[in-house]
């Protein structure tokens, strides 16, 4: 890994819905859906803001399949196809000074793309193929957390049926244990209702349904401690699928938002950069019925709606951070509602 540059002048920004990435992927799909909106804005936010850090250069890499970004790179370099990737991402990688590396957890594709950084000597501003490998497998998690005592959602691997009868009757939710955001959540009304491929495959969990206020909080980490954000409330449909959110939260339910997060990420490796935890919030005011849900080694849509809300340039404090600055997030308007498009 190349030395830590306390100012870099160049950034290779990697998000992988955009970058190309998809072309590795059985069948090679084209960017669509709610991967590439989530993709889309949380690359357009994060470029902007070390686009207006004076004198940084920022390079991106663009799947063919995909007209001009509309970011402010200064640089965007056309992938075609799996080998196109590999080459122009080893490319940019050694033409800039730090890489931020943002890819959903699915098929192992953001822990691969964090080890091509980590072989071609990049210096990381997201979190290193440590962190990525525990965060990106949701049981390997949970068993984590479990073992902190972390207050999480009780988590089965669904082929495991003996181990979950009690959930027979009672809704429950299922999810690959790779997947990123809300992409393969499903919501059943009672367990005996869950069949198919998910009762055979190893991928998949099962979880009871949680009630309460689904919030995210993220963290900016310089591989010793990190710093907490304002929290934010999730905007998710009936079937779980998200949409975008709004913050602040109440003073409460963010002070039982840090508490919770600053425990679930401790119980994890050290990082650098940003991550997200989702969390659902019960209806005690003590926060006994508060849980983990997943942690994202990632940036997160949420940072759409956070650069929003705070003074800070975000990227700029995450090179603040990385290079173990102080950070004090100051808050400018008063509430923020945002929306994945």
């Amino acid at each position: 890994m190349t030395s830590r540059p306390s100012n870099p002048r160049s950034v290779f920004v990697y998000e992988l819905i955009t970058g190309g990435g998809l072309y590795c992927v059985p069948g090679s799909p084209a960017p669509s859906g709610s991967l590439l909106k989530e993709g889309t804005a949380m690359l357009a936010a994060v470029v902007d803001d070390f686009a207006a850090i004076d004198g940084l250069k920022v390079t991106v890499l663009r799947d063919s399949r995909l007209p001009t970004l509309s970011v402010a790179a200064s640089q965007q370099i056309t992938v075609e196809g799996p080998e196109g990737e590999r080459t122009a991402f080893h490319d940019a990688v050694k033409s800039t000074e730090a890489t931020l590396v943002i890819a959903p957890e699915f098929d192992g594709l953001h822990y691969e793309r964090t080890k091509w950084a980590e072989e071609d000597g990049a210096f990381l501003l997201s979190p290193d193929s440590t962190f990525v490998e525990q965060a990106s497998c949701k049981w390997k998690c949970f068993q984590r957390w479990r073992d902190a005592s972390v207050r999480t959602i009780d988590t089965f691997q669904v082929h495991q049926r003996s181990t979950w009868e009690h959930l027979l009757d009672l809704p429950v939710v299922t999810k690959p244990s790779d997947g990123a955001g809300s992409e393969g959540v499903l919501s059943w009304n009672a367990g005996f209702e869950v069949n198919g491929q998910f009762v055979d495959s190893e991928k998949y969990l099962i979880q009871p349904k949680v009630y309460g206020d689904a919030v995210s909080c993220a963290a900016l980490g310089n591989g010793a401690d990190f710093f907490l954000l304002p929290a934010a409330f999730q905007t998710l449909d009936k079937d779980l699928k998200y949409h975008g959110g709004s913050l602040p939260i109440p003073l409460d339910l963010n002070v039982r938002a840090h508490r919770l997060a600053a425990q679930a990420i401790r119980a994890m490796p050290p990082f650098r950069g940003y991550v997200g935890l989702d969390m659902i919030l019960g209806p005690s005011p003590e926060g006994k019925e508060d849980v983990a849900v997943d942690l994202n080694p990632r940036l997160t849509s949420s940072y759409v709606g956070l650069r929003l809300l705070l003074k800070n340039n975000l990227a700029q404090a995450m090179l603040d951070v990385v290079a173990g600055r102080d950070f004090e997030p100051r808050v400018g308007c008063g509430e923020v509602d945002f929306e994945i498009l």
